[in-house]
């Protein structure tokens, strides 16, 4: 962790070599080093400004000063070290002038050279302190079980056996800008291991958080307005396709997803439900997010209108070859569009030259009840395309609030869907009722069942 941290400090932030050698220690090790303190180390970086010692060498003599200065072979403490360096760097020297000879370039300055130096004094200092990386993993855990369920509540889950966690950073629909994208990398590289995962909810994990770097963890992306957390019997973050510049996208699927993001995952923020609720929000039915796996699916959908009157029977009929599932055919001399089979991409539409399916309707198919996991259900069509964006937000509430209202504590909402049957939770979100228990419904005391 100190190699990653000094290489973030030095060759990311532009501190110098002894800067960032004593910055590093100071997030990994607590030193409480203020900012004048470590300006005191300002000139040594390039050997002290004429090539003489290393300004990495200072800087970590610097830290063994500020955690053993007390002890009485303090000096051969010190001395051991420098050995350790000049066998780490394996140049022979302390001198600045060899060592930048050796790994300076124009690029990345001497990043390798504190990379390697930080390396040294962190397994120094585990030497010195009895923990070899051995001793480091039968440590394992020290945390209370009340610790652990408090940071996963805000997005933090735990490392089996350690004190770390992945820290789970919220996106809206998956896209986050450079400016964001830079604060979890910045993060990342000073609390976290560096590494970053996307999760299959399109949200930024960040791996190998200290428990007491949380805090600091979440700060650093507050500064850019990111918040951690999409765990618990919860509205989960909101899973949505490009439909927005796709080819294919048959609506703006950023814009609704972003609408259903604040409304039903941060306006719903503090709602227990019985388990987990997934939304996934594509944009036509080649379900690259796969709606009809989640709890509720949005799907864009295009009815063509077919005119059978201005159909002339052509020979080769552009709407049947734009067709990619085979849905339409002529027979007979004329269009045929099986509805059982046309899943309503409007691929179709605008392709016969005798305007025969110029105009199609546009709107959303939704599905409820699909899950993917150990046990699989594929989500059932609510027999409705829904033409109105605010009727398709009243809907996305009313399986919501089903849920909460006829759930079991630990059912996923297939499960509750199979119990009350398909019909009923059909009736129960197209109608009105569920909309005017509202007030009630919040009300209740839900416990979840969710484990991640």
């Amino acid at each position: 962790m100190l190699r990653e941290k000094a290489s973030y400090y030095y060759g990311t932030l532009g501190k110098n070599c002894a800067e960032g050698i004593l910055l590093a220690a100071n997030d990994v090790y607590g030193l409480n080093l203020t900012e004048k303190e470590i300006q005191l180390f300002a000139g040594f970086g390039g050997g002290m400004g004429c090539g003489s010692t290393c300004g990495s060498l200072a800087g970590a003599i610097g830290v063994l000063s500020k955690l053993y200065d007390s002890r009485e072979d303090f000096r051969d403490l010190c001395g051991a070290f420098v050995s350790a360096f000049e066998k780490k760097l394996g140049c022979g020297s302390i001198d600045c002038a060899p060592l930048a000879a050796k790994y300076k370039t124009e690029e990345t300055r001497c990043v390798t050279a504190v990379e390697l130096t930080a390396e040294a004094l962190e397994e120094y200092i585990n030497k010195l302190e009895g923990k070899t990386e051995a001793a480091a993993d039968k440590e394992g855990c020290t945390l209370r079980p009340e610790d652990i369920k408090r940071v996963k509540a805000l997005g933090f889950l735990h490392h089996k056996g350690t004190n770390r966690f992945n820290g789970r950073v919220l996106t809206r629909n998956g896209r986050i800008t450079a400016e964001e994208n830079q604060a979890i990398t910045e993060a990342a590289k000073l609390y976290g291991d560096g590494y970053m995962m996307m999760t299959t909810r399109l949200t930024v994990e960040v791996s190998g958080i200290e428990y007491e770097n949380i805090d600091a963890f979440r700060a650093h992306l507050a500064q850019v307005g990111l918040e951690t957390g999409g765990t618990g019997s919860k509205v989960r973050p909101v899973v949505s396709c490009k439909g927005t510049t796709c080819q294919y996208g048959l609506y703006d699927t950023y814009a609704l997803s972003e609408k259903i993001h604040e409304k039903f995952f941060k306006g719903y923020q503090n709602v227990s439900l019985p388990h987990k609720f997934k939304i996934a929000a594509g944009g036509c039915p080649n379900n690259c997010v796969k709606p009809n796996l989640n709890d509720l699916g949005i799907i864009g959908a295009r009815v063509p209108n077919y005119d059978e009157s201005k159909c002339r029977g052509c020979k080769v009929c552009q709407i049947e070859a734009a067709c990619p599932i085979h849905a339409a055919k002529v027979i007979d001399g004329k269009l045929r569009i099986d509805p059982s089979l046309c899943n309503n991409c409007g691929r179709c539409i605008t392709k016969c030259p005798f305007h025969c399916a110029d105009e199609g309707t546009t709107g959303w198919k939704i599905y409820i009840g699909g899950r993917w996991g150990k046990k699989v259900a594929h989500g059932q069509m609510l027999q409705k395309i829904f033409t109105d964006e605010q009727e398709v937000m009243d809907t996305v509430e009313k399986a919501i609030l089903l849920f909460r209202s006829e759930g079991v504590p630990g059912e996923r909402f297939a499960d509750t869907i199979n119990r009350i049957g398909f019909e009923k939770a059909q009736e129960m979100i197209l109608g009105d009722d569920l909309l005017k228990r509202k007030n009630e419904i919040l009300g209740l005391n839900v416990v979840g069942g969710a484990t991640c």
